[in-house]
């Protein structure tokens, strides 16, 4: 074995002794979060419920919105952060600010940006492999309130909330937990298609996309990279999305 090769290894052992936690550890903070989201939902829907007078009216349609959906997501995500002490411990090397001082780091976000907007053109506009337009149906964008509280709420959550709890979900627990654990492939791989599973009539561009991500996430080694790429992209899709749909 050269001198490379050991010296990787070394880091690898290393950063599994500094793994504080196992396939226990890591399955059970999903299926809480999962509990969390799931009983808060509950709650709020009787809550709903008992507001539009025992039956479908307004504040249950206001609860079913994708971002309104998004927000109890992301709350339940949050507890269950604060609950799991060695899943936050283990997060915290992930959101280094050191490569934002660094001049390379911005060349990587152009890369990644550029990459993203090619892959997701051929895929959408020259292969026609997906439909670009089914996301307005997914978050029924068609029936969106154009209040102006509104739509902030709906930027807030889809260009802010859901890419930090996206990128410390998929990059910084499902990825990282894989590439310490087993290798950085195995953690690419998984991470990525399971991105890609969870945007539904997307999954490929999706999966790509996780990719990148992840790629950026290694070359600057913090989480805040990756993050600020999938604010520009989603900020840059919504935006688009609305002014397809002359909401703004």
């Amino acid at each position: 074995m050269d001198e490379t090769a050991l010296n990787k290894e070394n880091e690898r052992n290393a950063r599994k002794e500094n793994l504080k936690f196992g396939w226990g550890g890591i399955i059970g903070f999903f299926l809480s979060y999962l509990g969390f989201v799931l009983v808060i939902g509950f709650i709020l829907g009787i809550v709903a419920i008992i507001l539009d007078g025992g039956m479908e009216g307004y504040y249950t349609n206001l609860l079913m919105q994708s971002h309104y959906t998004l927000i109890l997501d992301a709350l339940g995500f949050v507890i269950a952060l604060l609950l799991f002490k060695k899943v936050r411990n283990f997060l915290k090397s992930a959101f280094s600010l050191k490569p934002l001082k660094k001049g390379k780091t911005y060349l990587y976000l152009l890369l990644a940006l550029i990459s993203n907007y090619i892959v997701q053109f051929l895929i959408l506009n020259v292969f026609k492999w997906e439909e670009g337009g089914s996301q307005i149906d997914t978050f029924g964008l068609e029936s969106l309130s154009d209040h102006w509280f509104n739509i902030l709420l709906f930027y807030f959550t889809f260009t802010l909330l859901t890419p930090i709890k996206e990128e410390i979900m998929f990059r910084g627990l499902a990825h990282k937990f894989l590439d310490v654990k087993y290798s950085f492939w195995i953690g690419l791989i998984v991470s990525a298609v399971i991105f890609g599973a969870l945007h539904p009539g997307h999954f490929l561009s999706a999966m790509i996309m996780g990719m990148i991500f992840v790629g950026l996430y290694r070359l600057t080694k913090s989480l805040v990279v990756p993050i600020m790429l999938h604010i520009i992209w989603n900020l840059y899709a919504i935006t688009g999305m609305l002014a397809m749909l002359e909401i703004i």
